[in-house]
């Protein structure tokens, strides 16, 4: 007798008037689901790089450049995924955060225009969206943070790093590149991995996620691209791929100060 198909994968929508339920999911979650993938949205970029391109810059200057552009913008979304370690077994959220506000705050007019097409509902997140301060407070009470026992997956993940710092210490990033990383490995911990620094020792593949997640064969399962619950599942399915095909399946078995995800570029 054939075993029964897997259940789809749902992403799990938070609001404010379910996020301390959702966040008791998320600490049951915890006691056998160590990897976490996240993805943030955010209102584009406000100041644009006009002097040189970001690949001439060094990381403090492209730190400072990231830096501008969270503490001058809001987040919309944080999209996060928790896994076992194979990836058979998969929880995922995403959060809607309210306080921004196209007719007043600042934002690049065609990322909100792509966010809107892809079915985020900027109204909606204004009115039923989720308070910052009651997020950090049930975030540090779920045993997600300075938790030794996670593997933090991003792709890409200075600005999701940003925001989601900006929102746990409540005010603007440090002007220090330093003072950033030590809040990294405060909040997240030594086990972070970012997929597009990763790739580049990964001969073929090259891109955004979308690319590299075709590249290897990777179906996106739930939800649509530039949805940050969405796109933290596709990022967690793609580290699971690209560690058992280009890293003999034993990523998470050499943990070290690699810090993937601090080579700050947009």
């Amino acid at each position: 007798m054939a075993p029964p198909p897997p259940r789809p994968i749902v992403v799990r929508q938070v609001w404010q008037d379910n996020l301390e339920q959702e966040f008791s999911e998320i600490a049951r979650a915890l006691s056998h689901h160590h990897l976490a993938a996240f993805d943030s949205e955010f209102p584009g970029e406000v100041f644009p790089s006009t002097s040189r391109h970001y690949s001439d810059m060094s990381s403090a200057e492209n730190y400072l450049h990231m830096k501008r552009n969270v503490d001058a913008t809001k987040i919309i979304q944080l999209g996060l995924t928790l896994s076992d370690a194979k990836g058979d077994s998969c929880y995922v959220w995403e959060f809607n955060f309210k306080g921004f506000d196209k007719e007043t705050d600042l934002h690049n007019s065609e990322s909100i225009q792509l966010l809107e097409q892809q079915g985020i509902d900027l109204n909606k997140n204004r009115e039923k969206g989720i308070e910052s301060k009651k997020f950090v407070r049930l975030i540090f009470n779920s045993g997600l943070l300075s938790n030794s026992k996670i593997v933090w997956i991003t792709f890409h993940g200075a600005y999701d790093f940003g925001y989601l710092i900006k929102i746990l210490i409540g005010r603007e990033l440090p002007s220090d590149l330093m003072e950033f990383i030590r809040l990294v490995l405060y909040f997240f911990g030594y086990r972070v991995y970012d997929i597009k620094h990763m790739i580049k020792s990964c001969k073929g593949l090259y891109g955004g996620l979308e690319k590299v997640a075709n590249t290897l064969g990777v179906n996106r399962v739930a939800g649509k691209s530039h949805q940050a619950g969405s796109d933290s599942l596709l990022i967690l399915h793609t580290i699971i791929k690209l560690k058992d095909v280009y890293f003999g399946g034993q990523l998470w078995m050499n943990f070290r100060l690699t810090l993937y995800s601090l080579e700050i570029q947009t």
